[in-house]
């Protein structure tokens, strides 16, 4: 996961210009939604703003794990508007024992049914997501630490919950980068202890994302990354021309942009080379072998 950064005002005026006169309708049913104290309606209207989200997150990347689909005209099928906390009902999720060994502890859901019926239509609320992050793994659940806050409209506010998933857009939540970084091809948390270490072991735990059965597609691709990166680092701090390191720089520098799929784990190697390049080299041999593997 990586932050895609953006304040509140540009993000309403990024739906704005994919859909005029969309937060006001989107107003109006919270308003709704605020007399009947619950989340109500027969019709939806988020999938019409999906293109904002799908620009904003490196042009139809998933939010959560960082896989590239296809743009604009032909992936809106493949990604969903996630909804961040669940609006209608949040359901229990079960934790691991690997977790709670590892000291997460998970607050009960609330007994009366419901959700945060006061968020479906909150810009902050939303993420484009690949459908197995969304409908396969998401789905209404939403582990936090503290206490639920049902009735709340602001998502900065609703910080205060504990939530033990990572928000990666806008300012108001950890940059995920802080949580959650990449020994060759697998995520790990950046922090030793406490709340930090909890989140980052959830999200990865929560996503799949360290599973390489189950999610062999991620393994497969930040592979690929790595074999690509090896050679151009490489290249960088060799003994080639100006020519041909300023070419290996702009390559490295294309697998580290936002819009790249899994930049994180791409970012997290390329700290590594320059630390450790002994040890680059061993998680390139990995992924050399994990590959190979896969054919």
């Amino acid at each position: 996961m990586i932050r895609y950064s953006i304040s509140l005002a540009d993000l309403t005026t990024a739906i704005e210009h994919e859909k005029r006169g969309w937060m006001l309708r989107a107003k109006e049913r919270t308003d709704t939604f605020r007399s009947l104290g619950k989340y109500q309606e027969t019709s939806t209207i988020w999938s019409e703003v999906k293109p904002a989200y799908m620009r904003l997150q490196g042009d139809a990347k998933c939010a959560y794990c960082e896989r590239k689909l296809e743009a604009l005209v032909y992936g809106k099928v493949e990604q969903d508007v996630e909804h961040f906390r669940p609006k209608g009902n949040v359901k229990a999720w079960r934790v691991r024992k690997s977790l709670t060994d590892a000291g997460v502890r998970v607050t009960l859901v609330p007994e009366s049914k419901g959700g945060y019926y006061l968020l479906p239509y909150h810009p902050f609320n939303y993420a484009a997501a690949c459908k197995p992050c969304n409908s396969v793994l998401k789905r209404d659940y939403f582990p936090i630490s503290k206490n639920y806050d049902l009735g709340n409209d602001d998502p900065a506010v609703l910080i205060s919950e504990l939530p033990l998933l990572i928000y990666p857009i806008g300012d108001f939540d950890a940059d995920p980068e802080t949580l959650i970084q990449f020994t060759g091809l697998s995520p790990q948390p950046v922090a030793p202890a406490g709340y930090p270490r909890h989140r980052a072991l959830v999200t990865i735990d929560f996503f799949k994302l360290d599973d390489p059965i189950q999610r062999k597609n991620l393994f497969r691709e930040r592979a690929a990354i790595l074999l690509a990166l090896f050679g151009q680092l490489e290249k960088m701090h060799g003994d080639g021309t100006d020519q041909e390191k300023a070419r290996a720089k702009a390559v490295v520098e294309a697998y580290q942009h936002d819009s790249a799929p899994h930049a994180n784990c791409a970012r997290s190697f390329v700290r590594l080379f320059a630390n450790a390049p002994d040890q680059a080299r061993t998680f390139f041999d990995k992924a050399v072998d994990f590959i190979s593997s896969m054919s």
